[in-house]
């Protein structure tokens, strides 16, 4: 087990840095939006629909 651990461990650091390409930047940033845009509705509709659970 720990000689496979090295091996990959050199294998990695031979490895070069690939950056990002434009379009998997683009699909980052939709899921993070998307993400962050269903928890605020998700919130408001909780809100909106069920105030006990918030303390209103």
């Amino acid at each position: 087990m720990q000689l496979e651990q090295e091996i990959i461990a050199q294998e990695m650091q031979k490895m070069e840095h690939e950056p990002l390409m434009p379009m998997e930047k683009k699909l980052i940033i939709w899921s993070l939006s998307i993400g962050v845009a269903s928890l605020v509705l998700l919130y408001w509709v909780s809100a909106t629909f069920f105030p006990a659970a918030h303390g209103v």
